[in-house]
């Protein structure tokens, strides 16, 4: 193999390996609920990572149901319902301290939900 081609692959596989390391950074902040069990509520906190700058929490709710369920996407936040065919983000004013967020199944007995919840 020449010094061209080496060098080039190697840049490559720097580049991949970058973008690998900074979306995995990215996501430590971050997850994710699939719900397809609604016999429960479900809360979670993520807590803010000590000298890292935070400006907003997201949760985002998308997927379908047969009835009404609630969510509270911030601690500080009103509970909205929701029910059908369901596409929601929130996004909300965040420095520190711990995200929560809480789904409750309510009225709704099937569906299918993704829930991913979020810190940036």
């Amino acid at each position: 193999m020449d010094f061209k081609k080496g060098l080039t692959i190697t840049i490559i596989l720097l580049l991949i390996g970058l973008g690998v390391a900074i979306i995995m950074g990215s996501n430590q902040s971050s997850d994710v609920f699939f719900i397809n069990d609604f016999d429960a509520i479900v809360n979670n906190s993520i807590p803010a990572k000590k000298n890292k700058n935070y400006t907003y929490q997201i949760v985002r709710i998308k997927g379908e149901t047969n009835d009404s369920i609630k969510i509270k996407p911030c601690e500080t936040c009103e509970t909205v319902v929701l029910k059908g065919k369901i596409s929601q983000k929130f996004r909300h004013d965040f420095k520190d301290g711990t995200s929560k967020m809480q789904f409750d199944p309510y009225k709704a007995t099937s569906g299918h939900l993704k829930i991913v919840h979020k810190i940036r």
